[in-house]
């Protein structure tokens, strides 16, 4: 464990909201050991670098990287690429962390092209009802069956991400540490394992 804090640390460096579910992303890929992880919204890279660390398959963090209309529209989209590739290298450098590719890109238009059946879903773009929805009925059909879609600001955004979520009809928990973090699969036992070890 004190090994998974020092390289959060380094993960955390630019601060974030997510950084309460960092132990679980991890202990999530190395329990589902998906080939295919995807994330919609990457800011400094964070609950990418999560996903990457057990260094389990291929993660994807897709951005356009010019921020967005609840968290502030970046003035240099450039700098917050550089930042986020520089921490990228450290965790490269230190902890031999490599599996991670950044696509910069409005999600609509990569889901266009998208060929890979993904296993794990993270959608933490736009908080807002209808863009989470949207998010969610363009990337859904790309998931395998029993695939796992992870929302971000479940708690802190109650009439956007907390409203969708609550009105999924599939196997579902919701964390409400760090912002709130809803976990939704077709896969009741998997839901179930993860509302009994994590105790939601």
């Amino acid at each position: 464990m004190e090994k998974n804090e020092n390289y959060l640390k380094v993960a955390s460096t630019h601060g974030t909201a997510w950084r309460g579910h960092g132990n679980f992303a991890i202990k999530l890929v190395e329990t589902l050991k998906p080939l295919v992880t995807v994330e919609l919204g990457v800011e400094y890279g964070y609950s990418s670098f999560c996903f990457g660390y057990p260094r389990i398959g291929k993660v994807y963090g897709v951005d356009w990287f010019k921020g967005d209309v609840t968290m502030g529209m970046k003035s240099n989209p450039e700098l917050t690429k550089i930042a986020l590739l520089e921490v990228y290298d450290k965790i490269k450098n230190q902890f031999g962390v490599n599996n991670i590719e950044f696509i910069e890109s409005e999600f609509n238009d990569l889901a266009k092209t998208w060929d890979k059946e993904i296993d794990l879903l993270h959608i933490d773009g736009l908080h807002d009802y209808d863009n989470c929805k949207n998010d969610c009925d363009t990337w859904a059909p790309l998931l395998k069956e029993n695939g796992v879609i992870l929302f971000h600001d479940t708690v802190s955004n109650p009439d956007g991400v907390g409203l969708f979520f609550s009105q999924l009809e599939v196997p579902k928990v919701n964390f409400t540490n760090s912002c709130g973090l809803g976990v939704a699969s077709n896969n009741s036992e998997l839901i179930e394992e993860i509302g009994r070890v994590f105790n939601v």
